[in-house]
């Protein structure tokens, strides 16, 4: 019996391989849903996702493990609104909209120059060249990378800062800069869509194409005893090969090795208004170095369904929140929304508050060479932590694990 312990992407997805290569496998899932961390939770008619999660066109792993019109995608305009000097500035792919991502003024000339060198040498490269540059001795962090490149302090405050330390969790920009151009790639030549249900819906489409008696959730496995695991209930499961499709932090537990460097976390904070802030399909991009709300949008611009008729939803995502009480954070959030939207002040209506600690992994320059956990003999490991998190990342891992365990 191969057992697959996480129904994360990875775990799904190397359990939907097996299944189409039909071999005979048990997903095993501490949790009561399925997902890992992508969940969506459902509240009053609104849906709400745990972190801003977006699907890209140009995850081309995503196609492959599900029907994505079946997911009924809404879609995000490319590009963004940069607020700043107390106005709005469209940032536009100048893939889409050349004549808009020129004539902006959101970013200088020069730093437009540097943005348009810098995509042209991305969209020339291979992903796997990209990704495998984040094993390298040479990598630099994002930071020095786009100030080494000539970038900006206020390409880095309107632009960087407010959008990939939102992607990446990381307002300081100290993640891997081979990881942030892999990223540039992907946002460059894709568009960002999210399922009509929640994020959640993805993995639970993947579960869907396996047979129910193939998944036990509640299902926690505490220890691997040869080719046994003994699950909390103290129930013991043999196995002939075991992929754990964990994160970094309980795959470590599990193994009694010492823990990873700490995860990056975000909290979300939802706002639930009957004023419509704006009116476009996009992200809004506080500038400035140091703010609360890293970005944020009304996302009922993008998924009406996501609130009940006559309300809009607003998605605020904050990075460095240790030491704010929750109070703290919903009142900080709403006083940089009504900043920019005043005519929307009164209107704010705190919804939920979501914190997500161990959201991705820390990927420092250079991260995709530290040291992988030591893996007993017949078991292997699977999850986006493995080679930059992403949905394509965790997606490609779990199928690498299946295709090893297929062919040996």
């Amino acid at each position: 019996m191969i057992l697959v312990v996480g129904a994360g992407l990875a775990g799904l997805s190397c359990a939907l391989e097996l299944q189409r290569a039909g071999r005979d496998f048990l997903l095993l899932e501490a949790a009561p849903q399925v997902g890992g961390r992508q969940r969506t939770t459902h509240r009053d008619g609104f849906t709400l996702d745990h972190g801003f999660q977006v699907v890209l066109s140009s995850y081309r792993a995503v196609g492959e493990v599900v029907d994505v019109a079946a997911l009924q995608p809404r879609w995000f305009e490319s590009g963004a609104l940069i607020h700043h000097s107390g106005k709005f500035s469209r940032l536009a792919s100048p893939l889409e909209n050349p004549i808009v991502a020129i004539a902006g003024d959101a970013l200088s000339f020069g730093d437009k120059l540097r943005l348009a060198r810098l995509g042209a040498e991305v969209l020339l490269s291979l992903d796997r060249a990209l990704l495998d540059a984040c094993a390298s001795a040479n990598d630099l962090s994002t930071r020095e990378f786009l100030l080494w490149r000539g970038f900006s302090e206020e390409f880095l405050s309107r632009f960087a800062q407010p959008f990939f330390g939102g992607v990446l969790l990381d307002n300081e920009l100290s993640t891997s800069s081979s990881l942030f151009r892999y990223y540039l790639k992907k946002f460059a030549t894709g568009r960002a869509w999210i399922p009509a249900g929640g994020i959640q819906a993805l993995p639970e489409s993947i579960a869907a194409q396996l047979p129910p008696q193939k998944i036990r959730l509640n299902t926690k496995v505490i220890a691997i005893d040869g080719d046994r695991v003994i699950l909390e209930s103290g129930e013991i499961l043999p196995f002939s090969r075991l992929v754990l499709a964990l994160d970094e932090s309980w795959l470590h537990q599990l193994l009694h090795q010492p823990p990873p460097p700490a995860p990056r976390g975000v909290a979300v904070v939802y706002f639930k208004s009957k004023i419509s802030l704006y009116d476009r399909p996009c992200l809004i991009l506080p500038a400035g170095a140091r703010r609360l709300v890293r970005h944020f949008v009304q996302i009922t611009n993008i998924a009406p369904e996501f609130a009940p008729a006559g309300w809009h939803l607003v998605s605020a995502s904050i990075l460095n929140f240790e030491g704010l009480e929750r109070a703290e954070l919903v009142s900080g959030a709403a006083e940089e929304i009504a900043a920019i939207f005043p005519h929307a002040r009164e209107s704010l209506i705190p919804l939920e508050t979501i914190f997500v600690p161990n959201a991705v992994p820390d990927q420092p320059p250079g991260f995709a060479s530290k040291p992988k956990p030591h893996l007993p003999n017949g078991v292997l490991a699977c999850g986006d932590w493995k080679n930059g998190a992403s949905i394509q990342a965790a997606i490609q891992s779990g199928f690498e694990a299946a295709r090893v365990v297929l062919g040996g």
